[in-house]
């Protein structure tokens, strides 16, 4: 059976990759998690039957081509509370935390046929999810506006990739130790049961992070 891949890159001043680890102070993962760049591509276009479903399977942290920049920037930035504890007697609730500027990744997937059925010619739900995917990427159109992790933190460029103007940053390599993979134990219609990878699954190597 062919595998059908799809790619994109995104861009954009700040992202948030939260680490759960951290606390009641968020600092952000250098690239976007499993559930985080599924979560990117299916704001581009996914089937609501669950047919076909989008695999993410690498991501490569980006920079502009001839930029020497050889580290990940991070910056402090103040965030409004608005979780479920949030209390309207006491007024806002700020704390801090730690995010990512100006970022730019491509990443790439599969398509997984979800229907637990032999494909039929004339029914592929996962070759008419690719050819949706890629037909809206070129046209610039989308289910929702994709976002760097945080909703307020909207991408500046998501589209294809851009092969003069920006090049994987292979200087940067990196021991996360333990990074969230996936939040559900399937990936559709799924149960919360969080899964890490840790060891060497955790490790981005010469700008790439690939999702075990």
């Amino acid at each position: 059976m062919s595998k059908y891949q799809i790619a994109m890159e995104i861009s954009g001043d700040f992202a948030m990759w939260a680490r759960p680890d951290t606390g009641s102070t968020p600092t952000s993962y250098p690239a976007p998690t499993w559930s985080a760049a599924k979560g990117i591509f299916e704001s581009i276009a996914f089937l609501k039957d669950g047919r076909a479903w989008v695999n993410p399977r690498r991501v490569e942290i980006c920079r502009k081509v001839g930029d020497s920049c050889e580290q990940i920037g991070y910056q402090k930035y103040t965030n409004n509370y608005r979780g479920p504890l949030q209390n309207n007697d006491t007024g806002a609730f700020q704390f801090s935390t730690i995010i990512l500027s100006d970022v730019c990744y491509r990443i790439y997937a599969d398509i997984e046929n979800g229907s637990g059925e032999h494909l039929k010619n004339g029914d592929n739900p996962s070759h008419q999810l690719q050819a949706m995917f890629e037909r809206r990427l070129a046209k610039g159109q989308c289910y929702k506006t994709p976002c760097l992790g945080w909703n307020e933190f909207v991408a500046s460029y998501w589209g294809p990739i851009r092969e003069d103007i920006t090049e994987k940053n292979d200087a940067i390599n990196l021991d996360l130790v333990s990074v969230l993979n996936q939040v559900f134990d399937k990936a559709i219609s799924g149960n919360y049961q969080p899964r890490f990878q840790r060891g060497s699954e955790a490790k981005i190597i010469n700008g790439e992070f690939i999702y075990a």
